[in-house]
């Protein structure tokens, strides 16, 4: 739901200050102004000029002159508050009356542009493929579109959300500033983006300053080509590359911007040269085939000179942290590595020491086990010999009792 879905209500108090300076100046350009003049105190009769000094608590001296030029005071300050509150009251009519209408545009523009986005995804079949594959994030990195404005605005709505696309070429589609601000939205919410190429559109100040805005907030481009765009209107509109020279100042992710042929003119060099003493991020800015000042392009180069020079400080810089770190995981790696083998080693010696003691306590219960055969063997061999000695005795006694017996 956006602002396009609500009215104003009679009872609402606009506050103008929280407004774009443009809408402000379009409210108050329909406000009439008040000619009104107070009351001349000096044209009452005394009987008049008494009764009005009474009525607002204050003594009349009888003296008409000083009488009417107190009154004249009351006069003046109860006009000027009266007239503030038909002014306020004023202001906040039209500034209704604006909104409204702004909105009543807004939302039958929003309307059309829905329809004509459906009838476009209806009669383009491939277009429809596309907006599946960026809802899926499943888009190749790079991909280049032959599409018009209404197409463009349709994959719009779809490509915020997008992680899959790195590099999106949009270039020779004879796009319109509506594009342009589609496009500019997706860069307020989309941080997956990283090269935009919208070369040979109809790009002018207003795209121009819907790109600043977009870029002063989005953390992902790093490259944006615009050549061939018709920027600053023929040199008579300043106000895009204004905002876009402001936005340099902000914006630490770009390092390359190419503005070839698109009519900057000297205005729009100077812009350029006061957003770039600002950047440090940019490292290759072209702005030929534009009339801009031969002064400001040779500080545009100097300024770029100074931004590659600094970035190869940080290059070294960052490459020398890399070689630490790589030298400081190599180290811990070694350590690592050092440490497993000598925790193997050590369960290596472990586990056969476990080995030779399960061995030895194997060894000792075989021997128990046999030495107990052996008690068992002999005790039996002793119980057989003693068996065979009693009957070997019982066998001589026999002999000895038949002996007797036949004598």
């Amino acid at each position: 739901m956006d602002a396009t879905d609500f009215d104003i209500d009679d009872d609402v108090e606009i506050d103008l200050e929280k407004l774009p300076p443009d809408e402000r100046e379009a409210i108050m350009s329909r406000v009439t102004p008040d000619d009104s003049t107070p009351v001349d105190a000096f044209s009452l009769g005394q009987n008049d000029l008494r009764r009005e000094l009474i009525d607002r608590g204050i003594q009349p001296k009888g003296f008409f002159n000083d009488d009417a030029a107190r009154l004249q005071e009351e006069f003046n300050s109860e006009h000027s508050a009266e007239r503030d509150s038909r002014m306020k009251q004023k202001i906040q009519t039209a500034a209704r009356n604006y909104l409204r209408e702004t909105i009543k545009r807004k939302r039958q523009q929003r309307e059309t542009e829905l329809s004509e986005e459906i009838a476009e995804i209806a009669n383009n079949p491939k277009l429809e493929v596309w907006l599946d594959l960026v809802k899926a994030n499943t888009t190749p990195m790079e991909a280049q579109f032959r599409v018009n404005s209404v197409a463009t605005r349709a994959l719009s709505k779809v490509l915020p959300f997008n992680l899959s696309l790195r590099a999106l070429n949009l270039s020779g589609n004879q796009l319109d500033d509506m594009a342009g601000k589609a496009i500019a939205n997706v860069l307020r919410r989309n941080t997956s983006l990283q090269k935009l190429e919208a070369e040979s559109n109809n790009f002018g100040p207003m795209t121009m300053k819907e790109l600043a805005a977009a870029l002063a907030v989005n953390e992902g481009l790093t490259s944006l080509s615009l050549e061939s765009n018709p920027l600053t209107a023929d040199e008579t509109d300043f106000s895009g590359i204004a905002a876009f020279g402001a936005m340099l100042a902000k914006n630490a992710t770009l390092t390359s911007v190419n503005l070839w042929r698109t009519r900057l003119g000297v205005e729009g060099g100077k812009a350029l040269v006061k957003g770039l003493y600002n950047n440090s991020s940019v490292l290759c800015l072209d702005v030929g085939n534009n009339k801009i000042a031969l002064s400001d392009a040779n500080l545009i180069s100097k300024r770029l000179t100074e931004n590659i020079d600094a970035a190869d400080v940080v290059q070294r810089k960052r490459g020398l942290m890399k070689k630490g770190q790589m030298n400081a995981a190599e180290r811990e790696r070694k350590r690592n590595e050092d440490r497993k083998k000598q925790e193997e080693h050590e369960q290596w010696l472990d586990d056969r020491a476990k080995e030779r003691s399960s061995d030895r306590e194997r060894m000792e219960a075989e021997r128990q086990r046999q030495a107990r055969e052996d008690d068992d063997r002999m005790r039996q061999m002793a119980w057989r010999k003693q068996a065979e000695f009693q009957a070997k005795l019982e066998l001589e006694k026999k002999k000895k009792t038949k002996g007797k017996k036949k004598k």
